[in-house]
């Protein structure tokens, strides 16, 4: 689906938001799952577009529902496969690794039971070996349209970028913020340390001027983009997290009910329902 003048998200991706920007040099914004490569280079397909123009495969942080079928994109595509630098792992044979792993936080088992997601250890996630091609750092320049910023983010994960497009003028958030449709929020952290971390990243983010909003999880947003995101970081990310379980708790089911089933989440509230 396009979503703006050559920026399309593809469809039926299994975990995040998978973004390709199709200017002369293609790249794609994170890439769900694994099991995904084959979807996404049918997608570049069927706008007529060949599997080698796809030239950069660019994750936002390393948890595997958006970096899991990295691997499968390069071994399908040729591109390169781009992370922040803080997330990159000297490789056993030489070259670098993307960390493996979710965002490393311990999870209460009164949470699990609240909204329904496994115990721990009752099931296992199968890791793929995603290799890094290129790293980025805060300030770099991808070459994508008339030019792709990259914003370090840390706070969510340490390597955690946002990144920019001038014309549209598009910011792409990863994992920094949700759009939960109605309205804008902070991923769930238990950590008070990283929450402040991304608090300061977020606010980082107040002079940027942007007409559309990607996520990795949620819509499109186009209204309201800036504003919407400034009145987010006008509130600190303070409240005990117990408080925001019990608030948020019928979204958080949802979304640990798509992770099992392996489909795509759409972010909160579904259209025209209620939390």
């Amino acid at each position: 689906m396009e979503i703006a003048p050559r920026i399309h998200r593809v469809d039926n991706v299994s975990g995040s938001n998978c973004v390709l920007l199709a200017g002369d040099e293609m790249a794609v914004v994170d890439t769900g799952i694994p099991g995904n490569g084959e979807r996404i280079v049918d997608y570049v397909k069927s706008i007529g577009r060949s599997p080698s123009d796809v030239r950069g495969i660019i994750l936002t942080h390393p948890p595997f529902d958006h970096s899991g079928s990295a691997a499968e994109v390069h071994a399908l595509t040729g591109a390169e496969i781009i992370a922040h630098a803080d997330e990159a792992l000297p490789a056993a044979g030489g070259g670098l690794t993307l960390r493996q792993g979710t965002e490393g936080e311990h999870i209460p088992l009164w949470y699990r039971w609240i909204v329904g997601a496994p115990k721990r250890r009752a099931y296992a996630i199968n890791f793929p070996t995603i290799p890094i091609h290129r790293t980025v750092v805060d300030g770099d320049v991808l070459p994508c349209f008339d030019g792709l910023h990259v914003m370090h983010t840390p706070g969510h994960t340490p390597g955690s970028i946002c990144l920019l497009l001038n014309s549209p003028a598009v910011l792409f958030l990863g994992d920094s913020a949700i759009n939960n449709r109605d309205r804008i929020s902070r991923p769930l952290m238990w950590d008070r340390q990283k929450r402040r971390e991304l608090d300061a990243s977020l606010r980082r983010l107040r002079e940027v001027e942007a007409e559309m909003a990607s996520f990795g999880h949620g819509p499109l947003l186009e209204k309201q983009v800036m504003a919407s995101l400034r009145a987010l970081t006008d509130r600190p990310y303070d409240l005990p997290t117990w408080k925001i379980v019990m608030k948020n708790w019928r979204t958080l089911r949802r979304f640990h009910a798509s992770v099992r089933r392996g489909v795509h989440f759409e972010g909160g509230r579904p259209a025209g329902g209620s939390a």
